[in-house]
């Protein structure tokens, strides 16, 4: 005879572990409009960036779409493996990654990760 304790046990020690691997792989998601800006040789350009702020328990990462709220840059590609370099708008923390592009219409659109 089965004991009808079992089951009920059973299916609580799964869904206690589903609800586990499911709170350590959650993300925390913010979005948020912030001001921001680009320099260069020539200047420094202010900018209002829409943002995207993904951290989870390996790393941080912020996507972005920036416009610049009066003259642009020229065109420009930024990769961290050239030595170009991001500052988060959110605390500004240097970021250790990053990779954007500022295209000959104005936009600056990349992501950075911390």
């Amino acid at each position: 005879m089965r004991e009808s304790w079992i089951i009920p046990a059973v299916v609580t020690m799964a869904l206690g572990l589903s609800a586990i691997v499911q709170a350590a792989n959650e993300a925390t998601v913010t979005k948020a409009t912030l001001a921001s800006g680009f320099c260069d040789t020539t200047g420094c350009y202010a900018a209002t960036c829409n943002k995207t702020q993904v951290v989870n328990e390996n790393q941080r990462k912020e996507t972005f779409d920036c416009t610049f709220d009066a003259a642009r840059p020229a065109p420009f590609v930024c990769d961290t493996s050239v030595g170009c370099g991001w500052f988060s708008d959110f605390d500004g923390a240097e970021a250790s990654n990053t990779h954007f592009v500022i295209t000959p219409f104005g936009p600056m659109v990349g992501w950075a990760t911390y």
